[in-house]
């Protein structure tokens, strides 16, 4: 239903219009007023969705009330029976404007702007209510892990994004001390952009939480269980891709799970050549019973690992070119000596320079694990 406001100096004016705007059936009028003045109150008294508004008015005309009324305003239609005064409602950003008499075809035509634009509000609304919820679920500063400088970043396409990450520490597990430091590492990616990447993105990350802390499932047997779940949720339609791994702290030693992501790279200490951890089993929800296996990394210090989302080399410049292997071999070369943290916001940058005007593309996430300190200090 479309709340409205009719705020006209003449009441036969807005009998008339309340009796075109009965017959849309989808309209009811919360409230009246015969002049700017009185017009502000009722406006902030019902917090209508469209108004309707005569510009020659005494005291204050309608052009002055609408431009001051604060965000969010209401949608607003002019009607009056000066045509001169159109150029003043195409400035304000008005919906519409109606000449008097009001005609039903008129309005009638009025009223579908409204519902479009209503339409597409609702859709901003739910956009930005589901970019909260993501934004909570992430963990934002990753946590601080004995021996290791741990950083993680995300440049979303849109309000929600496909791209996911998390770090929690594994209850119950022991390191070579005896004190509990083995940690879950999770980077993702679920197929296409928005809300609904952004929802199988999410469940994604709620399940591996649950497996790990839970179930206390191994990252083999973690990941197959979480294949199982999204396929059985979107009968294969959609998928994500997924590097999980567990960090034993005490044996600086990381097992991963490649899930059809890309590669991850391990710099080893000095200026060896990297590592790829290539993907050692299927996109999760791609198949029904995915087989996957673990990676055994040891993580000596001065080791980098590097993991990014396919937004990072599938990034396109105004040419059409790929950001690729090569550039973001170039930003880990000149900055691996830098904190994890930096070295994340440095591949942000790059990526966006490299992409110039065309920032709407995929989401692009970051993460960076670098071991420090030396042998047996944690």
């Amino acid at each position: 239903m479309i709340r409205t406001v009719l705020v006209d100096d003449e009441p036969p004016a807005r009998v008339r219009m309340k009796q075109l705007l009965a017959a849309a059936g989808d309209v009811t009028v919360v409230g009246e007023a015969g002049s700017a003045v009185e017009a502000r109150e009722v406006i902030r008294a019902t917090r209508p969705d469209l108004l309707f508004l005569d510009v020659e008015m005494p005291e204050v005309r309608g052009t002055v009330l609408a431009a001051s009324l604060p965000e969010p305003r209401p949608f607003i239609v002019f009607a009056t029976a000066f045509e001169q005064y159109a150029l003043d409602a195409i400035g304000l950003d008005a919906t519409d404007y109606l000449l008097k008499p009001v005609s039903r075809i008129k309005l009638a035509a009025t009223l579908e702007r409204v519902r479009a634009r209503l339409a597409h509000q609702s859709v901003d609304k739910d956009i930005a209510a589901a970019s909260s919820v993501q934004a909570h679920m992430w963990p934002g500063s990753l946590p601080a892990i004995p021996g290791f400088d741990c950083a993680a970043a995300s440049l979303p396409a849109r309000g929600v994004g496909g791209d996911f990450y998390d770090c929690f520490l594994i209850a119950g597990a022991t390191g070579a001390t005896g004190a509990s430091s083995a940690w879950a590492i999770l980077l993702g990616d679920a197929s296409g952009k928005g809300v609904a990447a952004g929802l199988v993105a999410s469940a994604v990350q709620a399940r591996v939480h649950t497996a790990a802390t839970l179930a206390h499932l191994g990252p083999e047997a973690l990941m197959a269980a979480v294949d199982e779940d999204v396929h059985a949720t979107t009968d294969g339609a959609r998928y994500a891709t997924a590097i999980y791994g567990v960090l034993d702290a005490g044996q600086r030693r990381l097992t991963p799970v490649n899930a059809g992501h890309p590669s991850v790279l391990v710099l080893p200490p000095g200026n060896g050549e990297a590592l790829r951890l290539e993907a050692t089993g299927p996109a999760l929800g791609l198949i029904e019973s995915g087989l996957f296996r673990s990676h055994g990394v040891p993580l000596a210090p001065g080791s980098v690992l590097v993991a990014v989302t396919d937004g990072v080399y599938d990034a396109l410049d105004h040419a059409g070119q790929e950001f690729g292997d090569t550039r973001l071999a170039n930003v880990l070369r000149e900055g691996r000596d830098r904190s994890a943290a930096e070295l994340c916001t440095a591949i942000l940058d790059a990526v966006r320079t490299h992409r110039g005007a065309r920032q709407d593309q995929d989401d692009v996430t970051a993460m960076v694990i670098k071991a420090v300190g030396t042998w047996g200090l944690t």
